[in-house]
């Protein structure tokens, strides 16, 4: 069979042969076509390099926000020391003082006055001559909303101020923990055990032995040292009434 129908045939059928190289057709592509896909793939990166960093950057900010005011010495008229984390500060240098409270500072008054200690707007802090206390984390604007405190032995005043509103405040001692939402408050730990002596607001008092006390305002619960007998109630110590409306009002241009 021959004609043009036989070659049309071939040439749909035959395997086309091979050609050398110098035959092959030329490459028609841009120089630099390749290497779109790479520029795709540096250009997300770098959308994901600048969305981490400006998360990072807006975690930072929050969590400065966040942050409750440092713990702050005020000036006090007493004559002695501080044991800080077993370092002695003048009471009277409050600046020094001050740059040692952070949160977990393990603190001895070895003076004849009270010391005041606040994160202004938060929470202040009275330690009387002679307490051993563990200071807290001041709580946060928005999250991180609690701080655990201890007083081995002596007493600690408390008042809450504007920004405490729903937080928590919780202090342990040998004999119970206390556990506090807003309110002015003494928790006292002696030798025969804990008060807890409340002026404003209310204290949830839970013995090592025992259920949670709820204490009112105008009240005190009283905690056994051994723990044998149950906690009684009765109305705030005479002496820690005009104590406590003493550190409410005096601060009060600080707290609210």
């Amino acid at each position: 069979m021959g004609g043009p129908l036989a070659s049309h045939i071939r040439g749909v059928t035959e395997t086309p042969q091979a050609q050398p190289a110098s035959a092959q057709p030329r490459s028609t592509s841009v120089p630099g076509a390749r290497l779109r896909p790479a520029a795709s793939k540096r250009r997300r990166r770098w959308r994901w390099v600048l969305v981490v960093s400006a998360t990072a950057g807006w975690l930072v900010v929050l969590a400065g926000l966040n942050q409750a005011p440092p713990w702050t010495a005020l000036p006090s008229a007493g004559t002695g020391n501080v044991i800080v984390n077993g370092v002695s500060v003048p009471v009277r240098d409050y600046h020094k003082l001050t740059s040692r409270l952070m949160p977990g500072a393990r603190l001895r008054l070895e003076s004849d006055q009270d010391l005041d200690i606040l994160s202004s707007g938060v929470v202040a802090l009275q330690l009387t001559p002679g307490t051993e206390a563990v200071l807290p984390a001041a709580p946060g604007r928005w999250y991180g909303r609690s701080g655990v405190a201890r007083v081995d032995r002596g007493s600690l005043r408390v008042t809450t101020g504007l920004r405490f509103d729903g937080a928590h405040l919780a202090i342990t001692t040998p004999d119970a923990t206390i556990r506090l939402t807003g309110t002015t408050v003494a928790v006292i730990a002696d030798p025969t055990g804990t008060c807890v002596c409340v002026l404003d607001g209310t204290a949830d008092v839970r013995a090592r032995r025992g259920e949670i006390v709820h204490v009112p305002a105008g009240t005190r619960c009283d905690i056994a040292r051994n723990g044998n007998k149950a906690p009684r109630a009765g109305e705030i110590r005479g002496a820690e009434r005009p104590k406590l409306q003493d550190l409410r009002d005096r601060l009060q241009a600080v707290m609210n």
